[in-house]
């Protein structure tokens, strides 16, 4: 370790580092820059060689002898470096990053006499510092105290209203360990040499997260939130800023054989301030142990206080077969990607879990998602897999009941495939009594309740959601969808650009964009919006340069026109909504062919059909004794 006894102070740009006091200080004005022991002793160690380039391991032998630790230590405490000292990683002014060497310290580093009676003069009021036992500064001139009282007094007074600022104005303050009530679970880095299982740390996070999403005291953002900071490790605090959280949990998996080391750290976003760090490890077939032990440690951390039965659910793990496990992490990774290709991968790990396990309730649950995304994603038709999901959700529910999980699957396919309203409701409800956090169980529940005509109750929903995941693009596009039924073009529009500001990708944030500027008759925009709706749904990008030509030479009547003619012949559509056939026809003034939309999307059960009561763009059918019986079918 270093020794610290020595009394040398070095200067470097705008700072001076006494070594003895373990303390840096800015230079103009004498004020202390808070560092943690380790950091002060890592930039000793900087500064004594300077110039010279320093490897991970010199650098862990010099400031962390005799401790287990691992390379992920120095860089975190790298970055609480460079972010103390206000450095700027691409124009680095203190510490560089050597690549396949180490790092180095390029700031000219000069040593002062530490008896220089100006640096105490400086530095004597601070002589109360915590990190100092019984300081015993020698001050130059005390006579200067002792005849001033007037200036005694007024530093006293200035003291005090220092402190009372600092305790009456929270602002000013991080919160305390106990005030922490949202976190986010990001994906944990992978280190591993060969990062053979690039699911494990996305997945892990997703385990973890789901194990605090019971939880009342506790808030956690999904992990469809989350999973765009795969990979990104730049400024924790700054992902749980965007994220809207008190607390961040960041982590590094680094597997060898069988043998996986995990390094979880606590991170408060206000301050940046570490709150725990700790390494687990375990071999990779009990990988149950290791999220035990890191969900524990944070509920210790935190102060968080279970009774009987939340104790009961948090330890709950589904299986104890860690095969069938890994299987479902593998299915969770997949169906977080939220593409076609993926979910029909979700599905087979998901499928490869329960022939391991056919107990594992959480297993069923994940099918019975997968299958119903594949509907509605238009990779798979109706038919061929709603009933998949409704069994695998009731198995689900067979083998656990108490699963918020399982009730929305089952819910979701009684809403939007059934049409069973009185059960899809039942269901919602009883999701949302298990787990009231559970953000994607008010979300969904809010779509049925547009289809119901429950707008006030829809939005009062989806509010719900986003205070459990303000940052979630398909949810602030549900609330964009409210406006679009509410026929609010104004807030739609307004919601629209709040998604894409989030997400500049994210298509149904475009598409709602698009639908608000054509009821609000701004045509052009809205033919370069869902145009580009059309990309960012994957189509081919001729297609929108065709839609486009069309708004060209005849207006939006021929955009609309040229739509509907992709989607009867081009063979990437041949899954569309008939449901969106019909609204397209609507609009081209041909009732005669959208009730035959309407009707092919009734007998193929297009997940859409059940919003066709409320839908405004439908009005010109409402008395319409056709469309009447098509609702009565429905149960609408």
């Amino acid at each position: 370790m270093i020794e610290l006894s020595e009394s040398r102070i070095y200067e470097f740009e705008e700072f001076r580092l006494e070594a003895k006091s373990h303390r840096l200080f800015r230079r103009a004005g004498g004020e202390i820059v808070p560092l943690t022991p380790k950091a002060v002793e890592l930039l000793l160690f900087f500064v004594r060689n300077a110039g010279r380039i320093l490897s991970k391991d010199e650098l862990l032998d010099a400031v962390w002898e005799n401790s287990f630790v691992e390379e992920a230590n120095i860089s975190q405490t790298i970055f609480v470096l460079r972010k103390t000292l206000g450095e700027n990683t691409k124009k680095p002014r203190f510490i560089l990053t050597v690549p396949n060497r180490g790092y180095q310290f390029i700031a000219q580093v000069s040593e002062i006499n530490p008896n220089d009676s100006i640096l105490e003069e400086s530095f004597f009021a601070d002589a109360g510092s915590p990190e100092i036992q019984n300081p015993k500064p020698e001050i130059r001139n005390p006579k200067s105290k002792i005849q001033n009282p007037k200036l005694a007094l007024f530093a006293a007074i200035l003291l005090v209203a220092a402190i009372g600022i600092y305790w009456f104005y929270p602002a000013a303050k991080p919160v305390s360990v106990r005030e922490i009530k949202t976190i986010a679970i990001l994906p944990f880095e992978d280190l591993s040499a060969e990062q053979t299982d690039k699911y494990l740390g996305v997945s892990l996070a997703d385990a973890l997260a789901n194990k605090f999403g019971g939880l009342k005291q506790i808030t956690v953002r999904p992990t469809r939130t989350v999973l765009k900071y795969a990979g990104n490790r730049e400024d924790a605090s700054k992902i749980g800023r965007e994220l809207k959280v008190d607390a961040v949990l960041d982590g590094r998996i680094q597997r060898v054989g069988e043998q996986i080391r995990v390094h979880v750290q606590l991170i408060r976003t206000a301050d940046n301030a570490t709150i725990w760090t700790e390494n687990f490890d375990d071999r990779f077939t009990n990988f149950f142990a290791v999220q035990d032990s890191i969900s524990q440690k944070v509920l210790a951390s935190l102060a968080v206080q279970l009774d009987e039965k939340e104790r009961e659910n948090f330890n709950r793990r589904g299986t104890e077969n860690a095969a069938a496990y890994q299987d479902y992490l593998r299915g969770q990774y997949f169906w977080n990607k939220r593409t076609a290709d993926n979910l029909k991968k979700a599905v087979e790990h998901f499928e490869m879990a329960i022939a391991k396990d056919s107990n594992f309730a959480l297993a069923f649950t994940g099918l019975s998602n997968s299958y119903q995304l594949l509907a509605e994603y238009g990779a798979e038709a109706p038919h061929d897999v709603f009933p998949k999901a409704k069994a695998a959700a009731r198995k689900a529910l067979e083998i656990d009941e108490r699963s918020a999980e399982a009730h929305t699957a089952l819910a979701y396919t009684q809403a939007f495939y059934d049409w069973d309203w009185a059960g899809a409701e039942a269901s919602f409800k009883r999701a949302i009594e298990l787990n009231s956090n559970y953000a994607t169980g008010h979300q969904w529940y809010a779509e049925y309740l547009i289809a119901m005509g429950r707008f006030e109750e829809s939005r009062a929903h989806l509010e719900r959601a986003l205070e459990i995941d303000p940052v979630s693009p398909i949810i602030l596009s549900d609330l964009a969808a409210l406006y679009d039924h509410m026929d609010k073009p104004d807030e739609e529009i307004a919601q629209a650009l709040k998604v894409i500001e989030i997400d500049p990708n994210f298509a149904y944030g475009h598409f709602y964009l698009g639908l608000g500027y054509e009821r609000k008759g701004m045509y052009r925009e809205a033919s370069e919006t869902l145009a580009k709706t059309m990309t960012l749904f994957g189509e081919p990008e001729e297609c929108a340069e065709e839609v486009k030509a069309a708004f060209a030479k005849n207006g939006m009547s021929g955009w609309w026109k040229k739509r509907l003619e992709q989607i009867e012949n081009r063979p990437h559509l041949k899954n569309f909504q008939a449901f969106y056939k019909a609204l397209v026809k609507i609009r081209l003034g041909d009732k005669e062919g959208a009730l035959e939309a309407l009707n092919q999307a009734f007998q193929r059960k297009d997940r859409l059909i059940i919003n066709a009561k409320y839908e405004p763009r439908l009005d010109a059918l409402r008395q319409d004794a056709r469309f009447q019986d098509l609702l009565r079918r429905m149960g609408l």
